[in-house]
């Protein structure tokens, strides 16, 4: 019998959605973002031990913001399974550029879920936080943005493509292990088998200790800090840049 190209995802049996389940935690799961994600994704975001931790998405984090990203993601997404769907009957399953599910959820008693965190694999657009690039040489000065482009444009499954990854879990939930399940899962069902990933970084904040255990845990090794590198808040903070290469 032949897998299924979404394999090992499941499928929601009630609702036909596809999911991931995290073995040490079974009422969390992670799925594709919902549009009915909208009005909750600036309750986490703005949560200020939540948002202390991020520079990327903008604060206040209004309901116009949550529009444009979730309907993004869900675009994303849909355009990853429709390449997976391309190539049902392949007796291969096909390496993808991404992964068709990211959002963590918490399973209730009754059966329904809340959106509790993300986790974001994508490519990196410049290598400038690539450990072993030394950006006050000359030579290097324009190549992070080359080798970006570079980056960008290589066939999916490529073992030279460098990941960078994003993620953040609701203070509700924090400290019990979710997050480190969750990339876990992620790396290991679907990232690395079905991405073909070998290279991918991670930053977090020197401060953000929860973080770095995180990404400690998944294999991930700290290769430098930057100080300085991020103003976000109105504080600026020094970055650890952890790499994972298999």
């Amino acid at each position: 019998m032949s897998l299924t190209q979404t394999y090992p995802l499941r499928v929601n049996s009630t609702t036909g959605e596809l999911y991931l389940p995290l073995e040490s935690h079974p009422n969390i799961i992670i799925t594709p973002p919902r549009m009915s994600d909208i009005p909750r994704l600036p309750d986490l975001l703005n949560d200020p031990g939540v948002c202390v931790w991020i520079s990327g998405p903008p604060y206040p984090y209004e309901i116009e913001h949550s529009k444009g990203w979730i309907t993004m993601c869900v675009e994303d997404i849909e355009e990853t399974l429709q390449e997976l769907k391309d190539a049902e009957g392949d007796d291969n399953l096909k390496l993808v550029g991404g992964c068709p599910v990211r959002y963590i959820r918490e399973v209730k008693e009754d059966g329904t879920d809340l959106l509790i965190g993300d986790i974001d694999l994508r490519r990196c657009e410049t290598m400038e936080l690539a450990p072993g690039v030394n950006n006050e040489s000359e030579l290097w000065e324009e190549s992070p943005k080359l080798l970006g482009v570079a980056n960008m444009q290589r066939e999916n499954g490529d073992p030279e493509i460098l990941w960078s990854l994003g993620y953040f879990l609701a203070t509700s939930h924090s400290g019990k292990g979710i997050m480190s399940s969750a990339l876990e899962a992620i790396l290991q069902k679907w990232a690395i088998p079905r991405m073909g990933i070998r290279r991918m970084i991670g930053e977090t904040y020197v401060e953000n200790y929860g973080s770095r255990r995180v990404l400690e845990k998944n294999g991930f090794v700290l290769r430098k800090v930057i100080k300085e590198h991020v103003e976000a808040k109105g504080k600026k903070h020094d970055v650890c840049i952890f790499d994972l290469i298999l």
